[in-house]
This record gives structure tokens, C-alpha cells and sequence, in this order.
């Protein structure tokens, strides 16, 4: 699934996490899609005019941070999929 579609199917935000079918024991949170953390998308489905997409990476067993961009190279790949926080994840106190 596209980072776009996941970004609509969570309710029009950002926050959640995905791995993609290539990655190695890599995940990423996706912070802000087109410069948003939530709200409408710019243009329309499926491209979005390519919103960029910029996440964190981590790696999957101890929460490593790893570089991954800052921003994803191709958002509209269909090989992402959401998955539950990891474990080891504490957001920072507020």
C-alpha cells in the first residue's frame, strides 16, 4: 500500500509506522506527509502531486536509530504496510 493511502486510512495523519517489503529489519515513523501531520493531502489520489514524505528510521529489533532519508524516495511504492508501535518505542515527554 502507498505511504499516501496509509496516511488516509489512519484517519489523515501522520505518526504511525511502516515497513516496506525490501527493508531488513528496518521501520520508519512517518512524521509529516507534504509538510502536514495531518489534514487533506495536496492534489489528488493515488500521487498526491508527490507529496514528499519524511520519516524517521529505526531499526525493527532494538530501536536503533537508522537513516533512511529524511525524506522517502518513492512514497508511492505499494509495498508499504503499517505496523504497530514497536515495544521499544517512548515518544519524548511534552
Amino acid at each position: 500500500m502507498t505511504i499516501y493511502r496509509l496516511y488516509d486510512q489512519n484517519g489523515r495523519r501522520a505518526g504511525f509506522w511502516v515497513q516496506h517489503r525490501d527493508w531488513k529489519n528496518l521501520c520508519a515513523r512517518v512524521e509529516t506527509v507534504g509538510g502536514r501531520d495531518s489534514g487533506s493531502l495536496p492534489g489528488s489520489a493515488p500521487l498526491h502531486e508527490n507529496a514528499p514524505v519524511v520519516v524517521t528510521g529505526f531499526d525493527v529489533r532494538s530501536g536503533r536509530p537508522i537513516p533512511l532519508g529524511p525524506c522517502l524516495d518513492e512514497p508511492h511504492d505499494r509495498h508499504f504496510r503499517q505496523i504497530a508501535e514497536p515495544a521499544w518505542h517512548h515518544p519524548p515527554m511534552r
